[in-house]
């Protein structure tokens, strides 16, 4: 059941059990470190790529490096925009996703985030935070009327990119992970077409992205708006986990 909490609950990083922040290059991973920056409680922040494949990639180098083998992450939070799949959420509110599956014909493949990592960061971080389902894409969903229909399809809340990826990696090495969610763009919000906009290792290319935004100014405008929105509402999110 979906739900606020207005609790003062108020643990520290170090009791719930994560040490490690995930979150999409860019300007996700600057409201984030601007976020987690003004406190001073020591958390590890990394900028992974965007899409499915670019971050199986990064993830299958990056525990292999000596830094992971010789301090595997006890517990990974996983931070960033998404998509709202339904009518019940507006820019800028929180999702904590209890799982996401793979957007996929087969609707089988699965992954759930931490019990008690997923409970913990509900009661800390207050108003404005709802416990719902995700679903990854591998590309950018663009159109309002595909949004919804996916909403119903998988019975889901929020759309990303990242999602699955991790949870389906983490799971392999026994790490617990979290998601927090904030909404970019409304179900009713077309959005200009940028999958074209990102490389196959998942990061931008500003020309293109400049290019598609002109070709469709109006939706393009709302886009911007409502990013600077969950962007500010992000980096109030990191600040509270970090408290």
């Amino acid at each position: 059941m979906l739900s606020r909490t207005h609790s003062h609950y108020n643990p520290n990083p170090q009791n719930l059990g994560f040490d490690t922040v995930l979150v999409p290059q860019g300007t996700e991973y600057k409201a984030v470190s601007q976020g987690i920056a003004k406190n001073p409680l020591n958390l590890k922040i990394i900028a992974i790529p965007a899409g499915i494949k670019p971050l199986n990639n990064f993830l299958e180098k990056w525990q292999q490096t000596p830094e992971f083998l010789n301090k595997v992450p006890k517990g990974l939070i996983l931070m960033g925009l998404g998509g709202s799949l339904s009518l019940n959420y507006a820019v800028g509110d929180v999702i904590l996703c209890q799982e996401c599956a793979l957007m996929d014909d087969s609707q089988e493949s699965k992954g759930q985030c931490n019990q008690f990592l997923a409970e913990s960061l509900f009661k800390q971080l207050g108003s404005r935070t709802f416990i719902g389902k995700g679903i990854t894409s591998d590309r950018v969903i663009c159109s309002a009327q595909e949004k919804l229909l996916l909403g119903r399809k998988y019975q889901a809340d929020v759309v990303d990119m990242e999602s699955y990826a991790l949870l389906n990696w983490s799971q392999k090495l026994g790490i617990p992970v979290a998601m927090i969610r904030v909404i970019s763009d409304g179900c009713q919000q077309d959005l200009p077409d940028l999958t074209k906009a990102f490389k196959e290792d998942g990061s931008l290319q500003p020309l293109i992205l400049a290019r598609k935004m002109l070709k469709n100014p109006s939706n393009s405008i709302h886009l911007i708006r409502s990013s600077l929105k969950s962007l500010q509402v992000l980096r109030e999110v990191a600040n509270k986990i970090n408290d």
